[in-house]
């Protein structure tokens, strides 16, 4: 526990340090100190299972996400609050809720149809028993355990709409691992009804009144009645593995896990929370709230936070299309349901005007040309995503923009549609997706990504920096026209040098950073302290109409004794 506590005092100070962002004497960017990868799954006593209440949890989210967000003193302070949990490079670590993965590593169509999967699902060469059932509601299912040993979470798509939310649950499945969440291993599962030959000893189920009975195996047959079968006569449904170790419940988008001494970040503070808000936008996964997360207590004993079940994404409702209002309005839509009452009725949002075809029943429906990522909206709020800013949803659009088209196919593909139209049509509405939204976020911010000190120019008085512009790499701009502004400042050495240049051909940029004709002298070398040989070099990313984000800041380091600059930090 000593080795816990010393390791947690810095990330905490770089928390605060991060809460007094703008205050006078803060250190700048180079000198916080940072997250440490993995420090988060340090081995801890295990916490006890808890399940809370759905309907407080939902009508806390809805005021505070919406009524309270323009009178509370609290959301006054954190108004623009940047995320706690970041790097000196304006990224996270990885951790129990976040692993970097295609954004670093781009994966092959191979693994983004594999995604976290390690096998084929449910064995249906043995035995298959029932362990639990649930029968009330609109959206049956049952858990089952196969010959091996390994436990499943079984669901159906709704008569009529046989691959609806099967489908979405797993091509959404692989593009949210892929991007680095952590999530269950997901699969198409089809099977016979003799598949299943009993009922695990000792297995009970729940009524409507929650009265607690003996499973039977006849529910099976029961629950078998309401879904459509395939023309072999199988049923068809997605299977999702248990997640590793004891399930602790669901975790939120606000506050910390109380019985987690690894949990220290804020929830609604955490970027990779916020940054998702871009990513459940692109794979239109409306119902992104507690309820669809799980922690688990893994080995060797710390708790990791899971995304599960993504029926309700892509075109599905889970339990039928998705309605235009899913993914423009919430639930309980406070402001737009006032203008409702006090117009009488009049008022009509946007969606109330759109058309809503099903393209074909196993995709849905879902927003394509009207799609504006700045104004996407979950079922209900969460804290985290009201909290984000505009460096959070380039994070994640950042996420979403490293996807390829042929990655996109590869995914669409692992949710085995029953036709080559529908997985054309569902892929090119996802490549049309992304691209509005690395269009929309990358011109909220200066794009600057990887920046490198290069040789000194040709005047011998300056240095030359190296940095990849993503809006041109993800395709948000074409290079044609793009300008870069640039502001060095480094007062402790009387140096305030700018200038502008033209972007070149390709991502990979280079600007040549020195004084103007006639512009302040190159200080002499000295000894400077070391927050004195920190400078600023600020980029703007400009020249076309739709630009106008905030400039990135790239932070140097001098030293003095080799007499050159060192990237130490960016900021966007």
């Amino acid at each position: 526990m000593a080795i816990l506590i010393r390791m947690r005092v810095p990330l905490v100070a770089a928390g605060v340090l991060s809460v007094l962002g703008g205050c006078a004497g803060q250190a700048p960017v180079p000198l916080r100190p940072e997250p440490i990868t993995y420090a988060d799954t340090l081995p801890i006593e295990e916490p006890a299972y808890r399940e809370p209440l759905e309907a407080p949890l939902l009508i806390r989210d809805a005021i505070s996400g919406q009524v309270s967000k323009g009178i509370s003193v609290r959301r006054l302070v954190n108004e623009n609050h940047e995320a706690l949990n970041v790097t000196r490079h304006d990224d996270v670590v990885n951790s129990a809720w976040f692993e970097h993965r295609n954004g670093r590593r781009s994966f092959t169509p191979e693994q983004m149809f594999r995604g976290p999967t390690t096998g084929t699902g449910p064995d249906t060469t043995g035995p298959i028993v029932l362990t639990q059932a649930k029968l009330q509601g609109i959206s049956p299912g049952f858990h089952i355990q196969d010959s091996r040993g390994v436990r499943y979470v079984v669901k159906f798509d709704p008569q009529g709409f046989q691959y609806l939310s099967s489908s979405a649950g797993v091509i959404a499945n692989r593009l949210m691992y892929a991007a680095g969440y952590h999530v269950p291993e997901d699969y198409i599962f089809r099977f016979r009804r003799e598949h299943i030959t009993g009922v695990k000893e000792g297995a009970t189920y729940e009524d409507e009144e929650f009265v607690e009975h003996p499973l039977e195996i006849d529910m099976v047959d029961e629950i078998l009645s309401r879904v459509d079968t395939l023309p072999d006569g199988r049923f068809l449904a997605v299977a999702s593995q248990y997640v590793p170790g004891p399930p602790l419940g669901p975790f939120h988008f606000s506050g910390t896990r109380k019985d987690d001494p690894n949990d220290w970040y804020a929830h609604e503070h955490r970027r990779d929370l916020r940054g998702l808000y871009v990513v459940s936008s692109w794979v239109n996964h409306v119902d992104m709230r507690f309820a669809n997360t799980m922690d688990a207590f893994v080995d060797p004993g710390y708790v990791r936070h899971y995304l599960i079940d993504f029926a309700a994404s892509l075109g599905s409702g889970t339990i039928r299309p998705h309605y235009p209002r899913e993914g423009e309005e919430y639930n309980f839509d406070f402001w737009p349901t006032t203008a409702r009452i006090f117009t009488l009725g009049f008022y009509r949002h946007g969606w109330e005007r759109q058309a809503s075809e099903v393209i074909d029943p196993s995709i849905g429906w879902m927003q394509v040309e009207t799609f504006a990522p700045e104004g996407w909206k979950a079922n209900w709020p969460n804290e985290a995503f009201v909290n984000r800013t505009d460096r959070d949803s380039y994070w994640g659009a950042k996420l979403v923009g490293s996807f390829t088209d042929e990655q996109i196919r590869a995914a669409v593909d692992a949710g085995e549609l029953p036709s080559r139209f529908a997985a054309d049509t569902l892929a090119a509405m996802l490549r049309y997706r992304r691209d509005r939204i690395v269009e929309h976020w990358y011109g909220r911010v200066s794009p600057v990504e990887n920046p490198e000190i290069q040789a000194n120019t040709a005047s011998g008085s300056g240095f030359g920096l190296a940095f990849d512009d993503y809006g041109i790499r993800d395709g948000a701009w074409p290079a044609a026209g793009v300008t870069y502004t640039w502001k060095l400042r480094h007062d402790a050495l009387g140096r305030r040098w700018e200038g502008n240049s033209a972007a070149g051909e390709g991502p990979r940029q280079f600007l040549a950073i020195e004084p103007a004709v006639g512009g302040d002298p190159v200080e002499p070398n000295r000894a400077v302290s070391e927050q004195e040989a920190i400078a600023t070099l600020e980029i703007t990313v400009g020249g076309r109409n739709d630009m106008g984000g905030r400039p990135a800041t790239v932070y140097l380091e001098w030293d003095a004794g080799a007499g050159r600059y060192r990237v130490v930090g960016l900021e966007h």
